[in-house]
């Protein structure tokens, strides 16, 4: 079995970032790859279709570049999981889902799935932002929004999910997922960090809206709660770019939980390269 893996997050459909990600992916040759949301390229570009002339992301490069890895790889492809992230539109989503079926990556959002004896649990929702696409927002354990951010019930979305995004909540939706499910040896890919830790730290000292000020942590209280109660083997999260700069943390204890970003504030790609066997020995390198 090989348990050496790889996790990245937030490459925002940039070319660059991808590409030197599979020179990497041929070169290290791990058994698994992480990726954990903010995959496509801006959402005001790409949040609606408009015909089949125009270039599609996820079909015509994604998917694309995959199998072309998988082909070349062989039986060293590696297992690949992916969720989105609040900057992807979801209308993208079933795409992603077709190219599961052929056995190009797994779609973990939602989902418990398995690598060798480890579970592995999707999640991409995060807690509102100031930011107006919603389809991945949700209120995160009561209906209270922090200042300056809008509500996941306003703004606009790309797909009617057929969820009551005013009902349900990031808390509601984890005590779910967590039926029946051993933490002991889980890996939980979440978009969001959970809240007030060394991942969540936002640049917004001093910042304030209708003289309240602006909470710098701006992860997940749910997450955060879920990660402590449960005690996952590991969690993995992205989102917030900048946190590993204000903090000099992208990894670090949560109880018993290794908690790890691979969000990146640089022009590079940051690559979380770890053992399944010492996760808390987790490298980052910038490509």
């Amino acid at each position: 079995m090989n348990k050496q893996c790889l996790f990245v997050s937030d490459l925002h459909g940039k070319v660059n970032r991808y590409e030197r990600l599979f020179k990497y992916i041929r070169k290290e040759k791990p058994g698994a790859l992480f990726i954990g949301g903010d995959i496509l390229p801006s959402s005001i570009m790409h949040s609606f279709r408009a015909g089949d002339n125009k270039p599609d992301f996820v079909t015509d490069f994604l998917a694309e570049k995959f199998q072309q890895l998988k082909q070349e790889m062989e039986v060293d492809y590696p297992a690949v999981y992916i969720i989105m992230g609040n900057d992807d539109p979801r209308i993208e989503e079933v795409p992603l889902i077709n190219f599961q079926k052929k056995g190009l990556w797994n779609y973990a959002h939602g989902n418990i799935s398995t690598f060798h004896d480890y579970q592995i649990m999707g999640y991409a929702y995060v807690p509102p932002t100031p930011f107006l696409l919603k389809d991945w927002e949700r209120y995160d354990i009561g209906k209270e929004v922090q200042p300056g951010c809008i509500p996941p019930t306003e703004g606009f979305r790309t797909w009617d999910s057929g969820e009551n995004q005013d009902k349900s909540t990031i808390r509601q939706d984890l005590k779910k997922m967590a039926n029946g499910v051993d933490f002991s040896r889980t890996i939980c890919m979440f978009h969001s960090p959970p809240y007030q830790c060394g991942l969540d730290r936002a640049a917004l000292d001093g910042v304030t809206v209708n003289d309240q000020p602006v909470d710098v942590h701006v992860g997940s209280k749910a997450i955060r709660e879920f990660i402590e109660q449960k005690k996952p083997f590991l969690s993995l999260h992205g989102h917030i770019h900048e946190s590993s700069r204000l903090t000099g943390v992208w990894k670090e204890k949560i109880d018993s939980t290794i908690a790890i970003s691979a969000a990146f504030e640089g022009p590079g790609l940051a690559v979380i390269k770890f053992n399944m066997n010492e996760p808390f020995s987790a490298e980052r390198i910038i490509l």
